[in-house]
């Protein structure tokens, strides 16, 4: 459960992490411009990530101390809870958070910020990978 625990945590770091970078910048504080109602919507998507956060960062304290038999049972209880909340909040992002940013801002612009991304996310794969030699 050691491994298990310690990927899935790492995992949903990145994942988070990636939505404050790109969604959260690129959509989400976009679409909040568009109306009160959509404004609702982002601060309740913002409210579940940083409670995600939270219990992601509980799961993690949990994760770096030796699991033995005595805590595997939290652990994987924790590890579950945890899965279950970021599909949830992906369910919402998906579901309500898109879909709304299309009716708002359009499938262009969506299509535009994806670009965007992609690039960013290349960008920084390219500073992590090592120069090849000649």
């Amino acid at each position: 459960w050691a491994i298990i625990a310690k990927n899935l945590a790492g995992y949903l770091e990145i994942e988070l992490r990636e939505y404050w970078g790109s969604e959260e910048r690129w959509i989400f504080k976009p679409l909040a411009e568009t109306g009160p109602d959509a404004a609702g919507v982002v601060v309740q998507m913002e409210q579940e990530h940083r409670d995600l956060d939270a219990r992601l960062n509980e799961f993690k304290a949990l994760t770096r101390c030796p699991i033995g038999a005595d805590i595997a049972p939290l652990v994987r209880e924790k590890g579950v809870a945890l899965v279950k909340e970021f599909l949830h909040h992906m369910f919402l992002e998906e579901e309500v958070g898109f879909t709304l940013a299309e009716e708002r801002l359009g499938q262009t612009y969506l299509e535009e910020a994806a670009d965007r991304v992609l690039l960013l996310k290349e960008a920084e794969k390219g500073l992590e990978e090592p120069a090849a030699i000649d």
